[in-house]
């Protein structure tokens, strides 16, 4: 059996001397690092990649409205609204 081992690294600093430090608003785990003090969480989910995005937007440009796209994709129509507005 072969096992991998991952070090994990502040994203600010690159230092490897993390340690777990609860949980953030979302419920993941947070770590932060004893040489800068950061916290964050190690590996942040990517909500949308572009083309999920790009295909979701082309959907409601087809004349759905915001709460058919919410039910269809399972994006909240504050988002929606949010790249609308560009941003």
């Amino acid at each position: 059996m072969i096992a991998d081992t991952i070090i994990h690294t502040c994203r600010r600093c690159g230092s490897s001397n993390i340690v777990r430090n609860g949980h953030n608003a979302c419920g993941n785990r947070q770590y932060r690092c004893n040489d800068c003090s950061h916290r964050a969480v190690l590996m942040p989910k990517i909500a949308y990649s572009e083309e999920r995005r790009k295909e979701i937007l082309d959907a409601y440009r087809e004349r759905s409205s915001m709460r058919g796209i919410q039910r269809i994709f399972g994006v909240s129509r504050q988002t929606l609204a949010r790249w609308l507005k560009g941003g």
